[in-house]
């Protein structure tokens, strides 16, 4: 028997129309499902627990190798009341990190 492949989602409203997608043939044999929440997928992404995922950009810097699959991603146009960040220093005081991503390669 053929191992499936793990695909992580996160089950936010957003993500519906691709999780409908993934629950249909031919594709749904070929995979499982693992639902967590975005950080914590990145985790799994880092650790082998999963072997691919639906995880935020500032993860790829940290794994050792990656493949951006596909042209699509999902985003919003204006605001979006379910991101947010978080510091315990001013913001003065955080530094900027830039990096830049060719497919494939680090």
């Amino acid at each position: 028997m053929e191992q499936k492949i793990r695909v992580g989602i996160v089950s936010y409203l957003n993500t519906r129309p691709l999780i409908y997608g993934l629950q249909r043939l031919p594709i749904k044999d070929e995979i499982e499902l693992i639902e967590a929440y975005p950080a914590s997928l990145a985790e799994k992404l880092k650790t082998g627990e999963i072997d691919l995922g639906l995880v935020p950009v500032a993860v790829i810097p940290q794994l050792p190798h990656f493949f951006i699959n596909g042209n699509y991603c999902i985003g919003a146009v204006g605001d979006v009341a379910s991101v947010a960040l978080f510091s315990e220093q001013p913001i003065a005081q955080i530094k900027k990190y830039t990096w830049t991503i060719k497919a494939g390669h680090r």
